[in-house]
């Protein structure tokens, strides 16, 4: 048995958060009473063909503790079932010598062989203090299936702080209990942050598994709970056109120019009760875009801009509004590595 620690504060180089560490406990020898003093159970295990040109895959498990004998068996699934009782032939376990064990294991199907005598275990944890952002407040479990790294994992979220804990191989007997079938972990969570209270109730840990249709949507949504919005209503933009359209030049810096259209909008913000933030912005509109990618064609025909009160108020806001809209598609062109020497060589 030996432990580890790591910080990763200290790894990432990073101000936040004020602490970060992972600590590990391998090679914790695991308990298996009721194997110990009976003797292990064999099922079989196995995966489903992925395709059409897949065959299903079959070996043997201890439906108890987790355990695969050594080797696992390479079985029949046209004969086995997954969760049948192995009652099949046993085999003999592989050689010591490395390059023997080799030719042992490429020599082709093997029947499974001797239980693993003291199988062991690893249980994590990570905590994370003062992130740079709130999580807010909830829980989260974890229940992992058959070729889970993590075969139990919880979590814990207290605002700027969480604690993650979780085991490798402990816990198996409640896994093959509650998630026996498949290779998709099971999770339960509650949690409140952004005004909604979120729950997952016994879901695919991956998946929206209530919008395909295979499980009740109460089993995964949200509610609203910020006393604000129940009251007052949500924060949403609102727009209102003031006056005509007019038409501008865009003038990039590499030295193409593209017409546009120009619509001023009062911007609001703010709930549908109470007070709002008013702000001015731009639609604009490129009837024949503007090239973001060199040589593929990959265009933007329109968006919006901000632009500044003073701008509306003297009437310059054409002229702002096609300066902060070149430097907005210069960035985009910049992330494509389109720059300006670039484009004067060409």
């Amino acid at each position: 048995m030996f432990a580890y620690s790591i910080n990763h504060r200290d790894r990432d180089g990073t101000r936040y958060p004020l602490a970060h560490r992972g600590l590990w406990l391998n090679g914790l020898p695991r308990l298996m009473l009721v194997c110990r003093l009976v003797g292990h159970r064999p099922v079989v295990d196995g995966t489903a063909a992925l395709s059409v040109h897949d065959t299903p895959v079959r070996w043997v498990v201890c439906d108890r503790c987790g355990v695969r004998p050594d080797p696992q068996g390479s079985l029949d699934a046209q004969q086995w079932n997954v969760g049948d009782r192995y009652t099949g032939p046993w085999g003999v376990p592989p050689p010591v010598d490395p390059d023997a064990a080799f030719a042992f294991y490429k020599s082709g199907p093997q029947l499974p062989g001797p239980f693993t005598a003291q199988p062991t275990g690893t249980l994590g944890g990570e905590l994370v203090v003062l992130a740079r952002a709130p999580r807010g407040l909830g829980f989260t479990l974890k229940v992992g299936n058959g070729g889970s790294e993590q075969t139990l994992a919880a979590s814990l979220h207290l605002w700027w702080a969480s604690l993650y804990l979780h085991t490798e191989r402990f816990g198996t007997w409640l896994q093959r209990r509650l998630n026996p079938v498949g290779y998709e972990s099971r999770v339960i969570e509650l949690e409140a942050h952004s005004g909604h209270l979120w729950w997952r109730l016994w879901t695919l840990r991956d998946g929206w598994s209530s919008r395909s249709g295979t499980e009740p949507r109460w089993r995964h949504g949200s509610l609203q709970i910020d006393p604000r919005t129940l009251l007052l209503g949500e924060k949403r933009y609102s727009y209102a056109n003031q006056g005509a359209a007019v038409t501008a030049t865009l003038r990039m810096p590499h030295g193409d120019e593209h017409p546009v259209h120009l619509q001023l909008q009062r911007r609001t913000f703010g709930r549908k009760r109470g007070r709002k933030r008013l702000s001015w912005s731009v639609d604009w509109e490129a009837p024949r875009g503007v090239p973001t990618r060199r040589h593929d064609g990959r265009r933007i025909y329109g968006s919006g801009v901000s632009v500044s009160e003073e701008a509306v108020r003297t009437g310059g806001w054409p002229a702002e509004a096609v300066a902060n809209l070149a430097v907005t598609v210069t960035r985009h062109r910049y992330r494509n590595d389109w720059t300006v020497e670039a484009e004067v060589a060409a």
